[in-house]
Order: C-alpha cells, then sequence, then structure tokens
C-alpha cells in the first residue's frame, strides 16, 4: 500500500488538517517511501506542523490519472534525523537539520 500511496501522491494533493473546530487545507508536493513508511516534509515552525501536534488526525485528497484518491490517517513526525534528512533528499527538497520534519502517514484508512 505504501507504494501506491507515495505514486498516488507524486504531484499536488490536498492535505486537510484542523486546528479546534477550523478545518485547513491546503496544497503539498511530493511524498516518498522510506523503509516501511510514507514521509511528506514540512518545517517546524509552519502551522500546519503545529496543527498536526496538536490533533494528528488528518485527510489526504489528490487528483491523479485514474480518478480521485483520498484517505484519512493519522500522521507522525519521524525521530530519525537521518530518515528525515534521506526523505527530504528522495523527494528534491533542502533539508534544514534545525526545522525539517518527515510526517509519516499511520492508521491509513481509504475513503
Amino acid at each position: 500500500m505504501n507504494e501506491e500511496i507515495a505514486k498516488n501522491l507524486s504531484g499536488i494533493w490536498y492535505l486537510a488538517t484542523s486546528e479546534g473546530e477550523q478545518p485547513h487545507v491546503r496544497p503539498m508536493d511530493s511524498a516518498t517511501v522510506v523503509g516501511e513508511k510514507v514521509y511528506f516534509g514540512t518545517a517546524k515552525d509552519k502551522n500546519v506542523y503545529q496543527q498536526m501536534v496538536a490533533n494528528p488526525k488528518v485527510e489526504v485528497f489528490a487528483m491523479t490519472d485514474f480518478g480521485i484518491y483520498r484517505f484519512m490517517a493519522e500522521v507522525e513526525a519521524e525521530t530519525d534525523a537521518e530518515i528525515t534528512k534521506r526523505a527530504f533528499e528522495q523527494m528534491g527538497k533542502a533539508f534544514d537539520s534545525e526545522k525539517s520534519v518527515a510526517m509519516s502517514f499511520e492508521k491509513v484508512q481509504k475513503v
């Protein structure tokens, strides 16, 4: 399933988080598989990161060549700096050891 998720999130996709009772949806631009997990990247100083720490439940939406791809999941911040660096490199993103955080999708449920 991880390869399927990463393939469907290879272009622009949308991540829904919440803050209190207010939902937030934002575009994201890649995901990758490292080991047994699918990761996407963000920065510790962004609102999206703070929202996911406070409430790790998210929903994902992507338009693919095959149609709509959606799932619900919980996200978890990776604590291993080497895995985070590798994920950022695989996604072609700049890595900052102070700010960068790789988030993994856990408990994925297709919608």
